[in-house]
């Protein structure tokens, strides 16, 4: 009952966002408003969303401008040209080219007949509608969805760490510091952990912006270079769920753990990044059998 309620409350907070970005299609539609929107954790907003619909935030707008526009064709007589720079295009060639591949016929085609319909394109059957609101809609969920998914409370960890900014496949030289570093200290055996906190969802974050940190758990911090500093991993309740393949694939996983998984669950994610755990080394493993521990945080669940 509690997950049935749970999935209700999810949809109604993406029927919420929906409903805004039709009524907002031209304005500035940044994920921290639409985070605000749908009362999420702006860290995790757009990974519950697109899990949750089966397209971004971004491939929503366009393909809702992509639907206006089609009506627009039929129902009035304003411009191709205008038509285009109205939906976002900055010529009429952008567009129809845009437009030809999503409906399999030109504007200037599709304008001929008025009986055609624009294909509907969504996992979700969210389709553009005029001055109406949408009320539910249907999460795309992954028939094949078989996540192994375990509920930790893990306790405050004392870190080492390297910051990088960029790619994330780039950061090597993060860890290349790290440990060689930590390695003469004789910091790498026993219960150090090697995690990775990834901070940008890389599907919205432009690949320089996006901001890492390579860490390793340690028993109390120590004299080293201007390079390494240290600070304290919070605890509390975790989702854990292992991505077995390339770390490239990691984001694959993400989505369906934020998007499908936590929506049929009865948790809510906490305002702060997710921790990956490395169990393999990728320098002596082939990369599809590297194994990564996701670590989604919880919010605390009030039973009063």
């Amino acid at each position: 009952m509690m997950r049935k309620k749970t999935q209700q409350s999810y949809i109604a907070r993406i029927v919420n966002v929906v409903n805004y970005i039709q009524q907002n299609l031209d304005g500035e539609l940044t994920l921290e408003v639409l985070a605000q929107q749908a009362n999420f954790s702006s860290y995790h907003f757009h990974r519950i969303f697109s899990g949750m619909l089966g397209e971004s935030v971004k491939e929503l707008i366009r393909r809702l401008r992509l639907e206006r526009a089609a009506i627009q064709l039929q129902s009035s007589s304003t411009s191709i040209l205008d038509i285009a720079l109205s939906a976002g295009y900055e010529s009429d060639m952008a567009f129809s080219r845009a437009f030809k591949a999503k409906a399999g016929v030109l504007p200037s085609t599709f304008r001929k007949h008025e009986q055609s319909r624009f294909p509907c394109l969504s996992a979700s059957n969210i389709r553009y509608v005029t001055n109406e609101h949408i009320s539910s809609f249907e999460p795309f969920i992954d028939k094949e969805l078989n996540m192994n998914v375990t509920i930790k409370q893990i306790d405050d960890l004392l870190v080492a760490y390297v910051p990088h900014q960029g790619p994330y496949q780039e950061c090597g030289e993060a860890w290349d510091v790290l440990l060689s570093t930590l390695a003469p200290e004789g910091l790498l055996g026993g219960d150090a952990k090697m995690i990775g906190v990834s901070y940008d969802d890389p599907d919205v974050v432009a690949p320089e912006l996006l901001r890492y940190e390579a860490c390793i758990s340690i028993n109390e911090s120590f004299k080293t270079s201007k390079e390494i500093s240290f600070k304290t991993l919070e605890g509390g309740k975790y989702a854990v769920t292992s991505h077995i393949g390339p770390y490239g694939k990691l984001n694959e996983t993400y989505q369906k753990l934020f998007g499908q998984w936590l929506s049929q669950s009865e948790y809510e994610s906490a305002d702060k990044p997710c921790l990956e755990i490395y169990l393999n080394d990728p320098e002596s493993t082939e990369p599809d059998e590297l194994i990564t521990d996701i670590y989604l945080p919880l919010k605390e669940q009030n039973n009063g």
